[in-house]
């Protein structure tokens, strides 16, 4: 591990993992943890006769879902900028005809 990094724990389901992290990435980490428990313990009141085990896919499901729907408008936000573009394009060649 070099200078840069260092280890925390997370506390997800009764399960303390030990991770090795760039320290400047620690706050993205516990926000992580702090949103994987809430979304556990939402599923958990849900899902009570499951075990922990398929909660925990529930919630990495949920999660990958996010972050699909995320990469779906971060690759919209390109066209929206060009659409945008255009339109004040157009609004100069129309604002010139009158």
């Amino acid at each position: 591990m070099d200078k840069n990094e260092f280890k925390i724990h997370v506390q997800i389901g009764g399960f303390r993992i030990p991770l090795n992290i760039p320290r400047k990435d620690e706050e993205i980490y516990r926000r992580a943890e702090k949103l994987v428990v809430k979304y556990l313990d939402e599923f958990q009141k849900i899902y009570r006769q499951r075990a922990t085990e398929e909660i925990l896919i529930l919630v990495a499901f949920r999660l990958a879902v996010a972050l699909s729907k995320q990469g779906m408008n971060n690759d919209l936000v390109p066209m929206a900028e060009k659409i945008k573009s255009l339109d004040e394009e157009l609004k100069q060649l129309l604002a010139k005809q009158d």
